[in-house]
């Protein structure tokens, strides 16, 4: 069956045909549907001798019929004429023909735009967040299951500075922010501008005078600038480097370094 032939079913069963401009996504890949071959423009040889025929009659035989002769009957096999579309090389079919021809003409598919991969993949991680008052931001890498006690650490660096009695508040932010199977991955890049912009959007909703940055994932994708020395300043804000808290259950020895980075940066605090 030529798609002629399955429109006019379509039409005659009243279903609208449809067919889209463009490749579907999921769909297989296109054929193009047979056609009937296009007819030739020039009249049949039955047509030309009829039509010479009846211009050489007189006007008198081609006006009046003769009333002897019976009427001659028009075979039942024969289909009837049609305005416009009289004989089976006529302008109007090929009009349609050709229309149908090129409303179905399939393009070829254009190749999917590939996506390309990120330069530095990241693994999935967890960043705690703490604030004490007006004092301190703490931005924390921890690994995802693993069940350590930062919480308690934690509360003890804070009392060991004095500020355990201040207001405190928790978040947590989380990489990737969600997973999506369609959607591209992200990389380093996108990782640093998320997080850098939470950063500094919590920072402009709430003031503080430090920010802790503990672990690599902190150091890497969190920090507001370049932490070439253990303390940098950032917008009038202290911002320290130093081991995550994981890193300090797991590594005591650890400690000691962050308390006298500590004693350092905080004198007053740590002078007791």
């Amino acid at each position: 069956m030529n798609e002629l032939q399955r429109t006019e079913y379509l039409t005659a069963l009243g279903i609208t045909s449809y067919m889209p401009r463009f490749r579907l996504p999921l769909a297989p890949e296109p054929v193009q549907a047979p056609l009937p071959a296009p007819l030739s423009e020039s009249p049949s040889p039955a047509a030309g001798g009829a039509a010479a025929l009846l211009a050489d009659m007189p006007p008198a035989q081609s006006a009046v019929p003769d009333a002897r002769q019976p009427p001659q009957s028009v075979p039942a096999s024969q289909p009837p004429a049609v305005p416009g579309m009289e004989g089976p090389g006529s302008e109007a079919m090929d009009r349609v023909i050709g229309s149908i021809t090129t409303e179905t003409r399939i393009a070829s598919p254009a190749a999917p735009a590939r996506v390309a991969a990120p330069q530095q993949s990241v693994e999935p991680f967890v960043l705690s967040c703490w604030w004490l008052g007006e004092e301190l931001l703490a931005v924390d890498s921890r690994t995802p299951g693993a069940a350590l006690p930062v919480e308690s650490l934690f509360g003890n660096m804070a009392r060991a500075l004095g500020w355990h009695q201040l207001a405190s508040e928790r978040d947590r932010l989380k990489w990737p922010p969600a997973e999506n199977p369609f959607a591209a991955a992200a990389g380093a890049d996108d990782a640093r501008d998320i997080c850098g912009s939470w950063l500094q959007a919590a920072c402009s909703r709430k003031p503080v005078k430090s920010i802790w940055v503990m672990g690599d994932a902190a150091r890497q994708f969190c920090a507001p600038v370049p932490l070439e020395q253990p303390v940098v300043e950032w917008q009038g804000i202290r911002v320290v480097a130093m081991p995550s808290l994981s890193e300090l259950l797991l590594e005591p020895a650890r400690k000691r370094d962050v308390w006298q980075l500590l004693r350092r940066v905080y004198p007053e605090q740590t002078r007791a």
